[in-house]
């Protein structure tokens, strides 16, 4: 593959691990970094092989000053629209941490807009690509549950971010549970017809808004799923993927504590299964597949006509917990 030149916007705490990826990719060259902030533009500087004149504080000055073949977007959703459209004006690719916007109109308008060039628009959903969801996948491939009829999902963290993100009024559904969401579309293989959702905030919660929601979702193939959330949780917590059971008529497999197992019949005790190798971090298998659909000239797996389905699932369950209403798709 032949090697790209990526520019990075945005360096922030999960900005700089991604300097540290786009640094170890063998078809990545970095050519530049732009953040507003003088202090992060020196720690990169510090950190990388990038002269002065490689780092800016504006996209504008960026595109003036070297020649790149994409950016990878890692600022606040509320940026997002406007750095990838001057990307796609000045002939760039882009790939961009989610959410993919931060509403639904940007994201629409941002999808329209995308569709008048021929580069690569993708979201890095990088769940989908951990050991333990590529597992599920292969599992349920293999049909090793039958026919899939429900789903529970269960997460529960208490995370202290500071920032942007304690400042959403629905900060769960719309940061969170976009991850979740998407893993259910990717295993499932099915998009989702209705979803009714709750969210609410207890009193003890550092978030402005509400870090905790429930909701019922049903695919179109008929698949039930019930999601609990907790992001300003207590007790017992799960890891990022969360606790997932899905349950088909020949068993059913079960992801808790990052661990799968599968139960065969009406069998109680279960089969641990270990989990597949993967050839990298998902963050990194992300970063290769848009390379990949470049060198190729592929759609994305994760594009933003992909992607705009996950968080058109996030935002209908915004609108439900907001009207008391279920909402079809």
């Amino acid at each position: 593959m032949p090697t790209l030149r990526a520019i990075q916007i945005g360096i922030g705490g999960f900005g700089l691990s991604w300097l540290d990826l786009l640094m170890e990719n063998q078809n990545v060259e970095l050519v530049a970094v732009v953040d507003q902030q003088e202090e992060s533009l020196q720690k990169v500087k510090e950190i990388t092989s990038l002269e002065s004149d490689q780092l800016f504080t504006s996209l504008q000055d960026a595109l003036k000053g070297v020649e790149a073949d994409f950016v990878l977007i890692v600022t606040p959703p509320t940026t997002h629209k406007q750095l990838a459209e001057q990307s796609l004006e000045a002939g760039l690719h882009v790939m961009m941490e989610k959410p993919l916007t931060d509403t639904a109109e940007e994201a629409n308008e941002l999808l329209a807009f995308s569709k008048q060039f021929s580069q690569k628009v993708m979201v890095s959903q990088n769940y989908r690509w951990n050991r333990q969801i590529q597992t599920i996948k292969q599992l349920i491939a293999a049909n090793s549950i039958g026919t899939i009829e429900y789903a529970d999902y269960y997460f529960n963290k208490a995370t202290h971010f500071g920032g942007w993100r304690d400042q959403y009024e629905e900060i769960l559904l719309q940061d969170m549970a976009i991850h979740h969401f998407d893993i259910l579309r990717y295993l499932l293989n099915d998009e989702a017809s209705t979803i009714q959702a709750t969210s609410f905030r207890p009193s003890w919660s550092w978030f402005k808004g509400n870090p905790h929601a429930d909701a019922a979702i049903t695919f179109r193939k008929g698949t039930q799923v019930h999601y609990r959330g907790r992001w300003a949780g207590k007790g017992k917590k799960t890891t990022w993927n969360g606790d997932i059971r899905l349950v088909g008529d020949k068993g059913a497999i079960e992801c808790l504590d990052d661990r799968v197992f599968v139960y065969q019949g009406e069998q109680d005790t279960p089969e641990e299964i270990p989990l597949i190798k993967t050839p990298a971090s998902d963050r990194m298998i992300s970063l290769d597949a848009f390379i990949q659909s470049i060198s190729e000239d592929m759609i994305p797996p994760t594009s933003i006509e992909d992607n705009i389905k996950s968080l058109q699932l996030t935002w209908a369950a915004i609108e439900s917990s907001n009207t008391g209403e279920r909402i079809r798709l």
